[in-house]
């Protein structure tokens, strides 16, 4: 099914909120990599978003992902 425009503005939304917050946290840099957002999908009611990474030159991946869920209740506030 094709996102409609409203998913699609409140993804972009999401989308550059969650990177300057990531930057913030210091989260976009981990362990001498970058960890960028790719892209946001946002559900058609709007209730839930999937969030994509991408690890460039990031040794340990299960390592970061665990460092950047481990820091979810704080990335969760400053969305808020």
């Amino acid at each position: 099914m094709q996102e409609g425009k409203r998913q699609k503005q409140v993804a972009a939304l999401l989308l550059q909120e969650l990177s300057d917050i990531f930057q913030r946290l210091g989260l976009s840099m981990l362990d001498g990599g970058l960890v960028s957002l790719t892209t946001v999908k946002v559900t058609p009611d709007l209730l839930e978003a999937r969030v994509y990474l991408s690890f460039f030159q990031i040794r340990d991946v299960p390592a970061a992902m665990k460092k950047i869920e481990e820091r979810g209740w704080e990335i969760k506030r400053e969305l808020a």
